[in-house]
């Protein structure tokens, strides 16, 4: 009897090694069965914005997600990476294989639980079937791998065959799909987004789903693609429209009317002669003013048809619409169009703002794209705010506007109302971080914390302490802290190497080394460069450090 596998302990699947029996024990008696490779798209993102641990979790977990979608007649391994290989002999996968892979796209991109966060994630599948496709199961599994291949070539959230062309809908997912505005199957979810400086609730922003029959949930990128090549976008696009001035409408009598509501509008409408017209007239017919509005637009837009787009935008910025230009930096349209185009709000894309609080790049970019947009006089606001040290450092850096599951997930308008009678959300998080003279002890030595603490809690600060530079990073998001004192010799980064990351987060900040460990070169080199302004000696002499410390501060408050 042939051995299981080896269980991956990430994901807890079993590893599918070269030549492994325990695929070839899955053939049923017939010899015919289906193989999916289902690879997580944009997953080395994931990784480099939430880090390796919350992507381990998130894998995990849509691991476990696909193994339940592949029950009863199924089986899960995974092949390499972010890679997995479902197998099954089920009836209607073999009868419809594209049917059976948009379902199985459509459970993978359904909100994904992995606290603190609330992630949406997609993949690409490559199909083959045994021995339809290919034989013996050696070239099966290499023909689904090429299919993967194709699938991921013609974007995210794809599906391919072997032997044929990339696609995401089965025949019954298009029939569906066209069927969906007569069956009324659409809807409309809002998400808050909230003023950075207190939590007030500023606006919502309008986002499409489509209530599939069999009862899935889909997100725009699962269907809209389709409904492009169907002819079916100016259909959706005229009910998304009449349906966000009716929920406005409603709003408005509910006590609401001065709850602004970002709406994305297609390339295909902006180009519409009558665009303008239609939307006076439906205003007018609902009572409902024009700058109660948002369009979000994205990059791509703006480098179609220029003129006429721009004449438009123009148009209805003379209105009094707000015109937002989303996910910034990720489109293509380059600097050089911003002055172009009356635009009021640039939104910081999420993958700008993952790692912000302790990426030395992320950091950068987002202060750069917001510095630009006080130059220019724009709003700017930051997606996928998740956690509280993204909040705190989007804060200090001036950032406008902030939109995440930190503060609230997309949600029915229903859901909605009770929350916007709160007017603020989250308003705990906004009254953190502000009192004075605050000092961040680091160090890995719990029992020098504490002394450390006793030493400084006499002297009216406000001490916070950290035994990890993860958890230090994070205490800097959070809080606004004036000095730092820091160990030189820590388990997981330098001191020097520490306060030399910090000076390029937080500028601000007067950065002290205290250790018992002295590298003259080391210490001198960080000096020279501002790393630090001053290097102590352990033990310490309780009097003359307290005596470092107020210098500190005073130097601190010299800088403002």
């Amino acid at each position: 009897m042939a051995s299981e596998p080896a269980l991956d302990p990430v994901s807890g699947l079993p590893w599918l090694g070269a030549a492994d029996p325990s695929l070839l024990a899955a053939l049923p008696a017939d010899g015919r069965m289906l193989l999916a490779e289902v690879a997580f798209d944009r997953f080395v993102g994931l990784v480099d914005g939430l880090g390796e641990a919350v992507a381990a979790r998130a894998l995990a977990a849509a691991a476990d997600r696909i193994a339940a979608f592949a029950l009863p007649r199924g089986r899960v391994w995974r092949l390499r990476g972010a890679c997995l290989l479902v197998v099954t002999d089920a009836a209607d996968a073999l009868a419809d294989p594209d049917a059976w892979a948009a379902r199985l796209l459509a459970e993978v991109a359904a909100p994904l639980a992995v606290p603190p966060h609330a992630l949406t994630l997609s993949a690409s599948v490559g199909l083959a079937v045994h021995p339809d496709d290919a034989t013996p199961l050696v070239a099966a599994l290499a023909a689904a791998d090429r299919a993967l291949y194709a699938a991921q070539r013609s974007g995210v959230g794809r599906a391919s065959r072997a032997g044929a062309p990339a696609r995401s809908p089965a025949p019954a997912f298009t029939h569906a799909l066209a069927q969906a505005l007569e069956r009324d199957e659409l809807e409309l979810h809002y998400q808050p987004f909230v003023d950075a400086a207190d939590g007030r609730i500023a606006g919502v922003e309008a986002l499409l789903r489509w209530r599939a029959p069999d009862g899935s949930l889909l997100a725009p990128p699962q269907f809209l693609p389709r409904a492009e090549q169907l002819g079916l976008m100016r259909g959706i696009s005229a009910w998304v429209l009449d349906r966000v001035i009716a929920d406005a409408r409603h709003w408005r009598r509910s006590g609401f009317d001065d709850l602004r509501i970002a709406v994305n509008v297609s390339t295909v409408q902006l180009l519409e002669d009558d665009l303008i017209d239609q939307l006076e007239t439906r205003l007018a017919a609902a009572e409902v003013a024009f700058d109660q509005f948002e369009i979000e637009l994205s990059e791509s837009t703006l480098l179609r048809d220029a003129a006429r787009i721009r004449d438009t935008l123009r148009r209805l910025r003379g209105y009094g619409v707000g015109l937002t230009l989303d996910d910034f930096g990720m489109g293509g349209a380059g600097l050089v169009h911003l002055p172009r185009y009356p635009l009021s709000k640039i939104k910081i894309d999420r993958d700008f703002t993952g790692e912000i609080a302790h990426d030395q790049g992320q950091a950068a970019i987002a202060r750069a794209i917001i510095a630009m947009g006080r130059q220019l006089h724009l709003k700017v606001m930051a997606e996928g705010v998740e956690t509280e040290a993204q909040l705190g450092y989007l804060r200090r850096a001036d950032c406008d506007q902030l939109q995440g599951f930190l503060f609230c997930g997309a949600r029915p308008l229903a859901e909605l109302e009770p929350l916007l009678r709160q007017r603020y959300l989250r308003p705990e998080l906004f009254a953190k971080g502000a009192a004075s003279r605050t000092l961040l002890l680091v160090d890995d030595e719990e029992n020098v914390l504490r002394a450390l603490q006793r030493v400084f809690r006499r002297d009216g600060y406000r001490v916070l302490a950290a035994s990890r530079v993860a958890e230090a990073f994070e205490l800097l998001a959070s809080n606004e802290v004036q000095v730092i004192l820091s160990d030189q010799r820590m388990n997981d980064l330098s001191g020097t190497e520490f306060l030399g990351r910090v000076k390029e987060l937080y500028p601000r900040t007067v950065r002290l080394i205290l250790s018992g460990y002295t590298d003259v070169a080391t210490v001198t080199e960080a000096i020279n460069r501002g790393a630090i302004y001053r290097f102590l000696t352990k033990p310490w002499d309780e009097e003359a450090l307290r005596h470092h410390i107020r210098e500190a501060f005073r130097t601190w408050e010299g800088l403002q």
